[in-house]
């Protein structure tokens, strides 16, 4: 066998095993994709219940909305702290998805420029269709991290409003 058979055959069998492995890593990101979309409406009922929620206290204790924190506080102190508390998870929270979203950018861009190279030899070489699941592979990994990127930039959003909304129970 010649050294450019062996080359070919072991070339295409790293492809082989980058297809499988990037196969696993596309159905991880997919499952993120699915548990953010899940936090994304998660977050949205209870940012609606949270609004139920103050407008009838506000009927019921017949106060302002600015004067609620101050009416738990000294009356239902638990409900209070409890408020107090997921306003600092909302915070923490909103500041662990910043990283999340500059760690999916950094593999994002990786992804992009993997692509590229296997577009060229998609393009280019004896591997054209070796290389052609890893094209549509990289594609979809691109495509499915921006969606992620998305996600989340709405659920830092709607924590946000949550935030917003207790900014007086502190």
């Amino acid at each position: 066998m010649s050294d450019q058979n062996t080359f070919l055959l072991k070339a295409k069998e790293e492809i082989k095993q980058k297809i499988a492995e990037e196969t696993k890593q596309l159905e991880l990101i997919k499952k993120e994709q699915q548990e953010l979309q899940r936090a994304k409406q998660g977050y949205a009922d209870f940012y609606e219940n949270l609004v139920h929620f103050f407008k009838e206290s506000m009927e019921d204790f017949e106060v302002t909305e600015d004067e609620l924190s101050d009416y738990f506080k000294e009356n239902i102190d638990e409900v209070y702290q409890n408020y107090v508390q997921i306003r600092s998870d909302a915070i923490a929270e909103i500041d662990a998805l910043s990283q999340y979203i500059s760690h999916i950018k950094k593999q994002l861009a990786s992804n992009q420029r993997t692509l590229k190279f296997y577009r060229s030899q998609y393009i280019d070489s004896d591997f054209f269709d070796e290389c052609m699941p890893l094209v549509a592979l990289y594609q979809d990994k691109i495509d499915t991290y921006n969606e992620n990127i998305a996600l989340t930039d709405d659920i830092i959003h709607k924590l946000g409003e949550i935030s917003d909304k207790l900014v007086g129970w502190n």
